[in-house]
């Protein structure tokens, strides 16, 4: 293969793969239950999620690329605090991701010659700040309050914030940082009906430039919209179910200011399962699978995350 045509299949994969960032690109688009569940004031949590994301991650299938196998594997430790915010509850976590993953595929420098390609990358992922504002239905109270607050209607407001703090070489094809600001405001409603909740949430992922693509091209992302609806169930106060469904759409990119056919669709499910281990301590279990996927989201996503809260 030419210089010059390994660059330029090199070039389209990163922009399909969307330099695949690491879990929290992958995981970024699955199903995330009782995202407004309030807590006293004054409450922290400390957690540490291991999640791994298998198959077709992230890759576009109109490119000269066949059988693409992926696998990403990530630790990602994270730190929460309840705060009293002009008296209602607001709720700030902050996480880094520690990231391994592999990737295998062929790639064509011409119609009958398929190069066989094996990426290995590990290293810290973006960080991620996430800001949860609840608007109506947890207003801020103490742990003795709280022992008789009852969730019914609760409307709450979202601010998630990728920071490009992950391992990014512009000379590499697939990085685990994304070297670009993500910015995601959503909005999220949940109604409790006795032990049975309904949730939805609305959300725009917005991105800033990556102009450090293979060097010195710039990569541009239009709005990527995702809607998501969960049902659950909790057995009691610590054992609960859920299962819900994602939809997310647009993200068209461009690349040096040509616009690529390049649309996101794609639907995801997902089931999650919160176990009590203790006093203080959780453990949620959940997996997701893509229902409907557009190139590159074709894969399964398993996660177990211990919390512990004081």
């Amino acid at each position: 293969m030419s210089s010059a045509c390994a660059r330029f299949v090199a070039l389209l994969l990163a922009i399909a793969s969307g330099y695949v960032a690491g879990p929290e690109t992958t995981l970024a688009q699955d199903v995330e239950p009782r995202a407004l569940l309030p807590a006293p004031v004054g409450t922290n949590a400390v957690g540490a999620a291991f999640s791994g994301s298998f198959g077709d991650v992230l890759l576009d299938k109109t490119l000269p690329v066949e059988d693409l196998d992926g696998a990403i594997i990530g630790l990602a430790p994270s730190y929460t605090r309840y705060f009293n915010t002009f008296g209602v509850t607001t709720r700030l976590t902050a996480t880094v991701p520690l990231v391994t993953g592999s990737w295998d595929g062929a790639v064509q420098a011409d119609p009958t010659t398929p190069v066989d390609t094996t990426v290995d990358r590990t290293g810290f992922g973006d960080g991620v700040l996430n800001a949860t504002v609840f608007l109506v239905g947890a207003p801020a109270m103490t742990p003795q309050e709280f022992r008789d607050y009852r969730a019914k209607t609760v409307v709450g407001f979202n601010l998630r914030v990728k920071v490009p703090i992950g391992q990014y070489d512009p000379s590499k094809l697939i990085n685990l940082g994304s070297n670009r600001w993500q910015v995601a405001p959503a909005l999220a409603l949940s109604q409790w009906i006795g032990n049975l909740s309904l949730e939805a949430y609305a959300l725009a992922w917005l991105f800033s430039d990556n102009d450090a693509l293979l060097g010195d091209n710039v990569l541009s992302q239009a709005p990527l919209y995702a809607f998501q609806f969960n049902v659950g169930y909790n057995f009691n106060r610590n054992l609960w179910l859920s299962a819900g469904v994602r939809q997310t759409v647009g993200g068209r990119t461009t690349l040096n200011g040509v616009e690529r056919d390049d649309p996101t669709r794609n639907t995801r499910l997902g089931i999650v399962i919160g176990l009590p281990l203790a006093p203080q301590h959780t453990l949620k279990l959940a997996g997701t699978t893509g229902l409907w996927t557009t190139a590159g989201n074709d894969f399964n996503t398993l996660v177990a995350q211990w919390v512990y809260i004081w």
